[in-house]
């Protein structure tokens, strides 16, 4: 087949033809630098991973410390009001009782102060009982 003059490509537009061992090479450099991104991104992220973690332990840690602390807050509570109903022969007094996990979520403060509330009613009730009885007795 015969082409004419103006068909031939342009040196400019002639394709590059390279060897083999140039074309791995370019192939090897793409992927080395490929994966010295990769690794630099990874080396950031497991830093900020890091970081994150150990505040998460800390966290963690904290909220332990606090139940325990409720906890022996509750425990406290419980044992106080048993001494104070000691002689109320009509209440049957059980055991520590579990905690109820159906209520809601709300801030632990405001269970705390619910807890230190009922308590305090529990100690007013039974001081106006025994005054009331005091009262009784002197008639």
């Amino acid at each position: 087949m015969l082409r004419l003059v103006d068909d031939l490509p342009s040196p400019e537009e002639e394709p590059v033809v390279m060897s083999a061992v140039e074309r791995y090479k370019e192939i090897i450099e793409g992927v080395t630098e490929a994966t010295r991104r990769m690794r630099a991104r990874d080396a950031e992220r497991n830093a900020e991973l890091t970081e994150r973690l150990g505040r998460s332990q800390e966290q963690v840690a904290e909220i332990n410390e606090r139940e325990q602390m409720v906890r022996f807050g509750a425990e406290l509570h419980w044992e106080a009001a048993k001494k104070q109903l000691w002689n109320e022969t009509w209440l049957r007094m059980t055991v520590f009782p579990s905690p109820d996990e159906s209520v809601p979520q709300r801030p632990q403060s405001e269970y705390n102060a619910a807890m230190d509330a009922a308590y305090e009613a529990l100690e007013a009730s039974l001081q106006k009982k025994r005054s009331l009885l005091r009262r009784g007795r002197e008639r």
